[in-house]
């Protein structure tokens, strides 16, 4: 394994949380492979960009504010693709003022594309999920061009 490709899955899950956390749909998209499968846990699956997206568009909608941390990760290079597996912390708003921590692990798939590395599939496992002290929410700023 290159330490460039390396470096390129761990910026490639770096963009995915901060896509996340500043809800922006087209960075996050773009981090998945066409054929993307995505398993979010609870029966929720998907297969390709666009139910991915739909299903990230509706999931999200449940939260005003989301903050994913990514914790610790590894990953494994074979020639065009690879795996990994990456511990989640994720601190969420809820409209009502409440607040949950969730954290998980992911284990994915990776696919070197023309447009670079991908997901070529996410598996999410929740490992735990309880209250959060809502605490004060300071929004990011937008990042200035």
């Amino acid at each position: 394994m290159s330490a460039e490709d390396d470096l390129q899955i761990r910026n490639l899950v770096a963009r995915y949380a901060d896509a996340v956390c500043r809800r922006d749909p087209d960075q996050w998209i773009s981090t998945w492979s066409p054929d993307c499968r995505w398993e979010l846990g609870g029966g929720r699956v998907t297969e390709g960009r666009e139910a991915t997206l739909e299903l990230w568009t509706n999931a999200i909608a449940n939260y005003p504010w989301v903050a994913q941390l990514v914790q610790s990760g590894m990953v494994e290079v074979d020639g065009d693709s690879a795996t990994g597996s990456w511990y989640i912390l994720e601190l969420n708003h809820l409209a009502d003022g409440s607040g949950v921590l969730h954290c998980g692990n992911y284990e994915d798939t990776y696919v070197r594309t023309a447009e670079g590395w991908q997901f070529a599939s996410r598996r999410f496992h929740l490992l735990y999920k309880g209250a959060m002290d809502p605490g004060k929410v300071v929004p990011v700023t937008p990042r200035s061009s």
